[in-house]
């Protein structure tokens, strides 16, 4: 008797509202901007782009 009760309480409340949520907001980002230079996303400050410890020498050091 649970397993139906939650079973229904899945598809009844929590995939409706997860549709609903994603009308509403794109979680990942998917959507097209036909202007937009590139869809990567720089976080200053993150390293990104500088390589791997091996490139940079501090590989192996504790």
């Amino acid at each position: 008797m649970r397993t139906m009760l939650l079973t229904a309480v899945y598809y009844l409340v929590v995939t409706p509202w997860g549709w609903c949520r994603r009308r509403v907001r794109d979680p990942l980002a998917r959507r097209w901007r036909p202007r937009a230079e590139t869809y990567w996303h720089f976080v200053p400050g993150s390293g990104a782009g500088t390589g791997s410890g091996a490139e940079t020498g501090t590989a192996g050091r504790r």
